[in-house]
């Protein structure tokens, strides 16, 4: 995670060149990234995704021997993800399977923000619109409208007193919301007993997968790929790139993820099915947008939380390396 020192030195460069308004709501943001990683907190949040309501329960506790945290959901099936500093683990169930790993799971509480300002604010106008009331507490509301058709936008509420986002919302191109996360209940303890991060379920009869030894991924070696994307969005870059080998025949499955610093697109390729197997065309569930085409005799599937253009910009454009071709 990005330190707060750094933190700082980033807005104090760049703010020579902000707009006022928009300096101001990078501080903010910049203070909500800091708290969700340095407050103790407790509490109930409702998340609105793909079509779903989630209730869930977390607990963050920020000492001298540094993070944990414990999630777990309220409603649905059940399941928890518990986090120290080094490793996440898993546990889920209905699989009857414990998942650990090092790196951190994706996670509507945890801050994308800031990773990147002078990307951020290229791309995003950013800016405070003004205040309002959410589960009785006082917060500033933050705005971030997508300079291009190839994004969305987001609107969060942030804690006047604490600086932990209450609520978000993230909205598509016709303004209306797609994924909604909001406390309905939140506590800021001194303390946090041990107890309280223990998990309900000990997952001990289950099946345990180890990942850890994976780790976050090695930094992309634009040499090794065997595909290029023609055209993308301004400002997306590749971020990750892996190579599976298939099962069933001697073809490698490829999975390249690009990013602006806050919306992802993934990009699968595999070689093509049958006739029936072949996915053509767009398709949506809740804010995620995918669309399927063919490259040549390979399946390509883009899939992101952006707009459709976004994901059929990126589908239709793939192709082949001419070296790979051959290989």
């Amino acid at each position: 995670m990005i330190s707060r020192l750094l933190m700082l030195g980033l807005l104090g460069l760049l703010s020579a060149g902000l707009p006022a308004a928009e300096d101001e709501a990078l501080h903010w943001l910049d203070r909500m990234s800091q708290a969700v990683q340095q407050r103790n907190y407790v509490g109930t949040f409702v998340y609105l995704h793909n079509g779903r309501m989630e209730t869930m329960r977390v607990v963050h506790r920020r000492d001298e021997d540094g993070e944990r945290e414990r999630l777990h959901s309220l409603t649905g099936v059940a399941r928890e993800v518990l986090r120290d500093n080094e490793k996440v683990t898993c546990i889920l169930p209905d699989r009857e399977s414990v998942m650990v790993r090092a790196s951190k799971p994706r996670s509507p509480l945890r801050s994308k923000w800031l990773q990147d300002l002078e990307r951020l604010t290229r791309y995003y106008e950013i800016r405070v619109d003004g205040e309002d009331r959410v589960i009785g507490r006082l917060a500033r509301v933050i705005a971030v409208q997508p300079r291009d058709p190839y994004r969305y936008g987001h609107r969060l509420w942030l804690d006047v007193e604490s600086d932990l986002m209450l609520k978000s919302m993230v909205q598509d191109e016709q303004g209306r919301t797609v994924e909604q996360m909001m406390f309905t209940e939140l506590e800021l303890p001194a303390t946090i007993p041990d107890s309280d991060l223990q998990p309900a379920l000990s997952g001990q009869d289950f099946t345990w997968k180890d990942h850890r030894d994976e780790g976050p991924g090695a930094a992309v070696d634009l040499s090794d790929l065997h595909w290029e994307i023609g055209e993308l969005p301004p400002g997306f870059q590749l971020k990750h790139h892996n190579r599976y080998t298939s099962p069933d025949h001697f073809d490698q499955l490829e999975h390249l993820v690009y990013g602006d610093g806050l919306a992802t697109i993934s990009v699968y390729i595999e070689p093509a099915g049958s006739d029936e197997d072949v996915i053509e065309g767009g398709s949506r569930r809740g804010a995620v947008n995918a669309f399927g085409t063919l490259a040549g005799d390979y399946q390509v599937t883009a899939v992101g939380e952006v707009p459709m253009e976004a994901v059929e910009l990126v589908a239709r454009s793939v192709r082949r390396l001419a070296e790979s071709q051959h290989d």
